[in-house]
């Protein structure tokens, strides 16, 4: 009878964990210029809150990214920043299905990034008991825009003319 309860009970915990679970909550971050990187790519300073005193580089990737595609960054030292490469945001809800894939299920942004060693952060924030992770990350611009158009997910610069 005991075993019988134990194994509900595990079995109505995994069932629910999702629910408790902060996986599904989005990422939230900071993307700034941080000077100019090779050509056909973006070299930016993302920031990353987390609750976590350690960061995956995924996590600062995907904010990378992400920011590249649909919030464009500020510029750095007197320069102009980059507007947002997919154009605005919606272009992200009108191809949901795409960048659900691409972000989550094939991961597919981790090729467009790469973390600059010994470029990390972390300060405590006193104020909300979480931290504050930094890092510089480059990402492949050209190979992104090219990789989207070919999905038909944004117009291609020649397009429109």
């Amino acid at each position: 009878m005991k075993l019988k309860l134990l194994l509900t009970f595990l079995l109505t915990v995994c069932c629910f964990q999702p629910i408790w679970a902060d996986d599904d909550k989005p990422i939230e971050y900071d993307i700034t210029s941080a000077g100019s990187g090779v050509q056909g790519t973006y070299l930016v300073k993302v920031y990353v809150n987390s609750k976590k005193k350690d960061l995956v580089d995924a996590d600062l990737k995907y904010a990378a990214v992400h920011g590249v595609l649909f919030r464009g960054f500020s510029g750095s030292n007197g320069k102009p920043g980059q507007r947002p490469l997919a154009g605005s945001a919606t272009v992200e809800s009108q191809h949901a299905d795409y960048f659900n894939a691409f972000f989550n299920k094939e991961k597919a942004y981790l090729r467009y990034a790469d973390v600059v060693v010994g470029s990390y952060e972390r300060m405590k924030m006193a104020s909300k008991k979480c931290y504050k992770i930094g890092a510089v990350v480059q990402v492949q611009k050209d190979q992104l825009r090219k990789d989207l158009e070919k999905a038909g997910v944004i117009r291609g610069l020649t397009n429109g003319f």
